[in-house]
């Protein structure tokens, strides 16, 4: 028997943005679907074990907070469950949130459940169906088999906007050159010495002292290692590749190539950075962590300048803080663009609507920027705010026949974000 369901919103993708999208159109009052390929919720904080939320906070000295809403929520869902999230300062200097991967699983859980948000895991999104320039359903496939999903309104927050992608939206692919920042293995290290020095500028004496002894398949040589109060356990942010592609080939290689790295980068880490001596290999991703791949041409585009001079709009409908941070190259840190301590820059609601799609909202890291606005909103943090912005407005959308932005405005306001 065909399976067929039918919704005001469905949200293809459950990391932060999907989350924070899909508990933002439920609380507005829509009948809202999460759909997740993958068998559990969280995105690249908890399949590709990055365990810290940048971004709640602007850069530098004196923290703003920038971020509430849902994102918000998840965190008190976090801090339910017991000490599971730590608020730290990095070895950039910044306010952020460390969180243990496996409680944020369960806390998603739990909000989608408390705010009655409808959601498949293991399910993916296969094609669209698109009318008069607006998608009218969506083509999913399970063990089972496939089912349609239709809707009046679709957010996509897939990260690599496939839901976009298989729509027919205007689209770009990586940054200004049409190459993508490189994408990061991360893996995490149990039984470690967490008081040894950790900095990057020590990863870096290590890795530098293991390429001498001719340890292969290192590529960068300084990176972060994120740690957590009272734990042996760490997170290691450094094999690293630039994606070429998103078909079953380049991810293939992608992964194979990433996780050479990672038993290179052990292999040095043990051999050569004090406090390692004694540490296993506890996990790798599982799954790569991209940065940036597909991102949506929107009726707006954030840009360098907005970024830099800290600029408001009258139809903002989420706020950044963070800096942009650009990787571009697989053997050295980041390139980072200095912004006034404590700004933030609004984000426009065209930046979250498809130019070409009616009913198709973007979230997260896919939406309109240039390339070096979007090495700053693309951080977790401000994926919780866009988000849960593109979930309000949906369904807005799909109650009212618009996304009125005052009205947005106020209900998002309602549910506590900052606009």
């Amino acid at each position: 028997m065909e399976r067929l369901y039918q919704y005001d919103v469905v949200v293809v993708g459950g990391g932060t943005a999907g989350v924070s999208a899909a508990v933002g159109a439920a609380k507005t009052g829509a009948k809202t679907l999460l759909i997740e390929r993958n068998a559990y919720l969280g995105g690249e904080a908890t399949h590709s074990g990055v365990s810290t939320f940048c971004g709640f906070f602007t850069c530098g000295k004196n923290p703003v907070r920038v971020v509430e809403g849902v994102g918000q929520l998840v965190l008190d869902e976090m801090e339910a469950l017991g000490p599971t999230v730590d608020y730290v300062i990095s070895a950039t200097g910044n306010y952020n949130v460390n969180f243990q991967p496996e409680y944020l699983k369960c806390a998603m859980d739990n909000l989608l459940e408390k705010e009655h948000v409808d959601y498949f895991l293991h399910t993916y999104m296969t094609s669209a169906k698109v009318e008069l320039g607006s998608i009218v359903s969506i083509q999913c496939s399970d063990d089972e088999g496939s089912f349609t999903v239709m809707a009046k309104n679709f957010v996509d927050a897939s990260g690599d906007a496939n839901l976009a992608h298989r729509s027919g939206a205007k689209l770009i692919w990586g940054g200004d050159d049409g190459h993508p920042q490189a994408a990061t293995m991360p893996f995490r290290l149990s039984g470690v010495n967490t008081n040894c020095d950790m900095s990057p500028e020590a990863v870096g004496r290590a890795v530098r002292k293991a390429k001498e002894a001719g340890i292969p398949n290192l590529t960068r040589e300084k990176g972060f290692i994120l740690k957590k109060e009272h734990s042996d356990i760490v997170s290691v942010l450094l094999p690293s590749v630039i994606p070429e592609g998103l078909t079953a080939a380049d991810l293939t290689h992608m992964e194979r190539e990433t996780r050479k790295q990672v038993l290179s980068y052990v292999q040095a880490l043990k051999t050569y950075m004090p406090g390692m001596e004694h540490a296993e290999l506890a996990v790798i991703g599982p799954s790569i962590g991209f940065r940036e791949t597909r991102r949506m041409v929107g009726k707006e585009t954030l840009t360098v300048d907005d970024v830099l001079t800290g600029k408001k709009c009258q139809n903002s409908v989420a706020r950044c803080g963070w800096k942009p941070e650009i990787h571009k190259d697989v053997d050295k840190m980041a390139t980072y663009l200095d912004v006034k301590e404590g700004s933030y820059f609004d984000i426009p609601l065209g930046a979250l609507q498809s130019e070409n799609i009616e009913n198709l909202y973007g979230a997260g890291r896919m939406i309109s920027s240039d390339e070096a606005a979007f090495a700053a909103v693309r951080v977790m943090g401000t994926c919780f705010a866009t988000g849960h912005a593109a979930g309000v407005a949906a369904a807005c959308h799909a109650l009212e026949g618009t996304a009125e932005i005052k009205h947005v405005q106020e209900v998002l306001k309602k549910q506590g974000a900052l606009v």
